[in-house]
């Protein structure tokens, strides 16, 4: 993994601006995720302020290695880019970026809502 990338990312809090606001979206995954009684789904705006492409993104509950789905899908994001995630229920996860060379970075217990 490239240092810098690390860096980067940490030093953005992701390295992307993440900002929710309440949404309707469902997925498959929230449920898994958390218990029923957590706060609303929402919207997550994502800025990718570091120098590579992303390419992937995977949420998991904090201190689990089970990774949800690629919430990019086929989607890349590009430096100085920005995408919206929707459904995303409001809490902590650690969270899986891949960049352009498939080089990973994992940022632990960020929140989302917060």
């Amino acid at each position: 993994m490239r240092t810098s990338l690390t860096h980067v990312i940490k030093a953005a809090a992701l390295g992307l601006a993440m900002t929710a606001a309440p949404a309707f979206a469902q997925q498959d995954l929230e449920a898994q995720m958390k218990p029923v009684e957590r706060a609303s789904d929402s919207n997550v705006e994502l800025r990718n302020n570091s120098n590579w492409a992303l390419r992937e993104l995977f949420l998991a509950p904090v201190g689990s290695d089970h990774w949800g789905p690629n919430q990019l899908s086929r989607n890349v994001l590009r430096p100085d880019d920005a995408f919206t995630l929707t459904g995303i229920r409001c809490d902590k996860y650690d969270v899986k970026l891949v960049d352009e060379d498939d080089s990973e970075c994992i940022v632990r217990d960020v929140a989302l809502c917060g």
